[in-house]
């Protein structure tokens, strides 16, 4: 976005060794990244900002009070009228292998919030085996209507498959898009 636009953006993440390699691999002037606790950004008043993306949060925390925290805080600084991108694991891909990831055992189930043994592959071919948490698409949904956000539109993107002659599959995440209501919504 920076980059695009010239947009002013704020990077934030709780953790500092994130940040450090965010900044080395995108530097921009107009990006600011900062630690941030998962809770406030309280340096950002209130609906001043023009949109919001959020990758890969939701999943790694177990506690809805978190993420419906946090998802409070983003409709609080979003100005009226303003997106708000959700990507995070995919629900309906656990247990399926990707290129880069598998969330989950092939055919097992998961509750709300349970943990769910994720492999990530490195780049150097090994892998590591990481916990994130599930969460349906309808526990989504109700973290983003619960804290005054518009239903969201879901997508399901697809991506290269390691087979080119089997062509694309569904990717490991999904989009929920949507928005601060403006005026008269």
């Amino acid at each position: 976005m920076a980059q695009a636009g010239g947009w002013p953006v704020q990077g934030v993440d709780p953790s500092a060794p994130m940040l450090d390699i965010a900044r080395a691999d995108r530097p921009h002037p107009c990006v600011d990244y900062r630690l941030f606790d998962g809770r406030s950004p309280a340096w950002i008043p209130d609906g001043t900002v023009d949109a919001a993306v959020c990758c890969l949060v939701y999943c790694t925390d177990p506690d809805d009070l978190r993420p419906a925290a946090l998802t409070a805080e983003i409709h609080r600084v979003l100005r009226p009228g303003a997106p708000y991108v959700l990507a995070d694991l995919d629900p309906g891909a656990v247990g399926e292998q990707f290129a880069t990831l598998r969330y989950g055992e092939p055919g097992a189930t998961y509750a709300e919030g349970a943990p769910v043994p994720t492999e990530l592959c490195r780049l150097d071919g090994g892998s590591v085996t990481t916990v994130c948490h599930y969460r349906s698409l309808s526990a989504y949904t109700a973290l983003l209507t619960g804290a005054g956000f518009a239903a969201p539109a879901t997508d399901t993107p697809v991506v290269p498959g390691p087979d080119p002659a089997a062509g694309p599959v569904r990717a490991p995440y999904l989009l929920l898009t949507t928005a601060r209501p403006g005026p008269g919504r």
